[in-house]
């Protein structure tokens, strides 16, 4: 009879060991580069080595030492390399392409003119329209 593609099964002791390995590298990976680059724009003229030393060297650490590894270290270095892979995916956009001073939102970014008149909350299609209306005498007399 063939074996079955997809299966659930209770997890090996190995299976659990390994995976919680794994997850434990990643978290603490993720927690200390994160400080690390979070901490580094405060640090002056050294601020670029230790976020680009951080974002590159931790993942190459952790894909050579998984690689270079067996067991239980092995599992916690593929964490490490999985965790500094995901901070630096989630920092690469900012630090390629800095949004300082930019807000979501704003006039500038959504149309390109001028900031637009809000009518206060309330205020329908009527009551517009007779203000319109009441502006435009006013000015005429």
């Amino acid at each position: 009879m063939a074996e079955r593609a997809i299966a659930i099964a209770a997890p090996t002791t190995t299976e659990v060991t390994r995976t919680v390995s794994m997850a434990a590298g990643a978290g603490i990976t993720g927690l200390a580069e994160g400080m690390i680059v979070r901490i580094a724009p405060k640090m002056g003229a050294a601020a670029p080595v230790l976020t680009w030393g951080a974002l590159i060297g931790v993942p190459t650490f952790g894909i050579f030492g998984a690689l270079f590894t067996r067991g239980v270290l092995g599992d916690v270095l593929t964490g490490v390399a999985a965790g500094g892979i995901g901070v630096l995916g989630y920092s690469l956009p900012e630090m390629i392409a800095p949004t300082v001073g930019r807000r979501a939102g704003s006039p500038a970014q959504v149309g390109g003119g001028a900031p637009v008149k809000q009518l206060p909350a309330g205020v329908g299609a009527a009551q517009r329209a007779q203000q319109a209306v009441g502006a435009r005498t006013a000015a005429e007399i």
